[in-house]
């Protein structure tokens, strides 16, 4: 519970421009009325295994927690989510993945000691407070019921293009959070054609209802999740003018909330940008757009009324390629068509 309170407080002091050094510091303070006995080496010392296992990162502008562990920062103790979202955390150490290929192949029974020496003290121990392994005489396999949810993460992380976070854990963690099964609640958009994912199957079957709610309020607190994604993808900074004064900043959608097809398409951080409130404004109005390379588009309006300076625009500017993922490009293909404001 303390390894996972300190992931919860990274997760809400990151916006603060804190560097890794004095990140300790600061979580010992907001933990010090709750937990009496915490020692500040001890959270020193979980901040620096984070870091170590590319579970947090620290940019120009503070440190950032991954999707995956914030995910567990946020989810029901006991819970598929919960085990899925530290299984991803650790995804990133190439022992760690080896041993997750290895085990899910066949997922035959191991001795514990072999699991623990091949996953590490630190990871299987916090790994077997979840309900990932299932333990008998002391031998474990992972728990058969979430071995779909674990082959599907794997398998995406086998692409050549690594995911920021997988489609499998994003979707369950929605279905975590929206109430898609309750049929009372109306949703809007249920004939719309849904974006080509690679991974569409998967997300469907987790979230089968297509369209999303009428009342945006459903989905309150998968926004602050997909800003928090985007906030991270992107180093706490607008790509096209470097501002990163958080409250300057916009979770902007691509493809509208009120136009999402599909929940996934609503809260998945490739149909996002992360914008100053200037760029964000010329971009949701479809002043401004992208082209398949990533090249910024500029509207007519622009151009003639010399708008350039003032906006901090650049005509050959590009969007960096880490951006231009697979889905974001789908996603910058509706906005050139449906909200770019093009020249006749």
């Amino acid at each position: 519970m303390l390894f996972k309170k300190i992931l919860a407080v990274l997760d809400a002091i990151e916006l603060q421009g804190i560097d890794l050094h004095h990140a300790p510091i600061r979580v010992y303070e907001e933990l010090a009325n709750d937990y009496y006995a915490t020692k500040l080496p001890e959270i020193r010392e979980s901040i620096h295994f984070l870091h170590e296992k590319k579970a947090l990162k620290e940019t120009e502008n503070g440190i950032d927690l991954n999707p995956a562990p914030t995910i567990y920062a946020k989810s029901n103790q006991n819970s598929g989510v919960e085990a899925l979202s530290l299984f991803e955390t650790f995804i990133h150490d190439a022992s760690v993945y080896a041993f997750y290929q290895k085990l899910a192949y066949d997922n035959a029974w191991m001795d514990k000691q072999d699991v623990e020496e091949a996953l590490g003290a630190d990871v299987y121990r916090l790994l077997q407070q979840t309900i990932l392994f299932e333990i008998e005489n002391e031998q474990c396999h992972f728990q058969p019921k979430l071995l779909k949810g674990i082959t599907d993460i794997l398998q995406e992380y086998d692409d050549e293009q690594e995911p920021l976070i997988s489609v499998a854990l994003t979707a369950l963690f929605t279905s975590s959070i929206v109430a898609h099964e309750d049929m009372r609640i109306d949703y809007k958009n249920t004939k719309t054609p849904m974006l080509n994912y690679k991974y569409k199957q998967t997300i469907l079957s987790i979230i089968p209802r297509r369209g999303i709610p009428h009342d945006r309020d459903e989905t309150k607190a998968l926004q602050s999740f997909y800003k928090d994604t985007l906030f991270h993808e992107f180093d706490h900074a607008c790509p096209l003018c470097g501002i990163n004064i958080p409250h300057m900043l916009i979770a902007s959608h691509i493809k509208p909330f009120r136009d999402c097809a599909h929940i996934y398409e609503a809260i998945d951080h490739n149909n996002g940008l992360l914008l100053c409130r200037n760029h964000d404004y010329l971009f949701d109005q479809g002043y401004i757009s992208f082209d398949e390379l990533g090249y910024i588009l500029l509207s007519e309006e622009m151009l003639l009324r010399d708008h350039l300076a003032s906006y901090v625009l650049r005509k050959n500017y590009q969007l960096p390629a880490c951006f231009l993922t697979r889905e974001r490009l789908q996603f910058l293909e509706y906005h050139r068509k449906n909200i770019f404001k093009n020249m006749k």
